[in-house]
């Protein structure tokens, strides 16, 4: 489960996690009493990328003197940074912020000091193009794929609202480039049926995912044979599947490959010879592909020939 600090992050598109919470940790705990200071600043601050924000103290003299600094260094009034002093407020306002301006900040009276952490917020991400529903037979591989419209952000992949996690490589991959994302499942099962979300602090999209079982349709079925004695049988079918292997039975036994039978399988094509074909080859055969409730059958007729003998007269 991912933290409160992590989903906070995720929330605000912060990236740097360890990072925030390291700076968070390092805010000095300030004297609650203060000589210098009737209020001080807020532990810390958000402000949306390119937006401006207000730091604000308040003194118990006017006349006090006061400095702001950004990551320990002084920061000198200018366009960006616009000092005001208003009554005992005395107000940091900070102009158009950027990544830069996400940083330490403090400001000093004399001997006394008070800290803050400023955070920018990227812009919301937002989903430009989501994943596309697919429909899969079991083993086939599963891309799903969206773009966003920032590079290097955060998203989240769910399936029926419960998130996908990394610890789970075995069975998804996460992938990105650029502004796209991939959820990869290698070798689709049933149970990877259902619908799938990827999330960012802007958006949302989802596609559905139907896995079906493998469906093998039949090219070329096995024809009726009748033959001699001597003669060859070839009982010869094709199916959609190069990959799929089968067995050949003969009334209902199943048959084994010797000198007079041979069996093979080239792509599609699956073969049953007999050589010098005998009356006991005669009967019902039957191909059946692994994997599959499918069964091609054809018969063997044996045709005997009878010389009958005509006596000479």
């Amino acid at each position: 489960k991912k933290s409160e600090y992590e989903r906070i992050a995720f929330q605000y598109g912060i990236t740097d996690l360890r990072g925030m919470l390291k700076r968070l940790k390092k805010i000095k705990v300030e004297p609650k009493k203060s000589e210098a200071f009737i209020r001080k600043l807020d532990p810390a601050y958000q402000v949306d990328k390119g937006n401006k924000i207000r730091l604000m103290v308040e003194l118990s003299n006017p006349d006090l003197p006061l400095k702001w600094y950004k990551n320990g260094q002084l920061i000198k009034p200018s366009n960006k940074y616009v000092f005001e002093n208003v009554g005992l407020k005395r107000i940091l306002t900070i102009n158009k912020c950027s990544l830069a301006d996400d940083a330490a900040y403090e400001c000093r009276v004399n001997d006394e000091k008070s800290f803050t952490e400023v955070f920018v917020k990227e812009p919301p991400v937002t989903i430009v193009r989501g994943p596309e529903d697919q429909q899969v037979v079991v083993g086939e591989r599963v891309v799903l794929e969206a773009e966003v419209s920032e590079e290097g952000a955060q998203v989240m992949w769910t399936k029926d609202g419960v998130e996908l996690t990394r610890e789970e490589t075995f069975k998804y991959r996460f992938k990105k480039d650029g502004k796209k994302h991939f959820l990869i499942l290698n070798e689709a099962t049933k149970e990877d049926t259902g619908r799938y979300r990827i999330m960012t602090n802007g958006g949302e999209a989802e596609a559905e995912v139907i896995v079906e079982e493998k469906q093998l349709e039949v090219l070329q079925g096995i024809a009726d044979l009748t033959v001699q004695a001597a003669e060859q049988v070839v009982f010869k079918c094709e199916v959609s599947d190069e990959k799929v292997t089968g067995r050949w039975f003969k009334n209902g036994v199943e048959v084994r490959p010797s000198k007079r039978i041979h069996i093979s399988h080239t792509g599609r094509i699956h073969k049953l010879v007999i050589d010098d074909v005998r009356p006991e080859d005669e009967g019902d055969y039957t191909f059946v592909p692994d994997g599959f409730a499918l069964t091609l059958s054809a018969k063997l007729n044996f045709l005997e020939i009878r010389v009958e003998y005509v006596p000479k007269t």
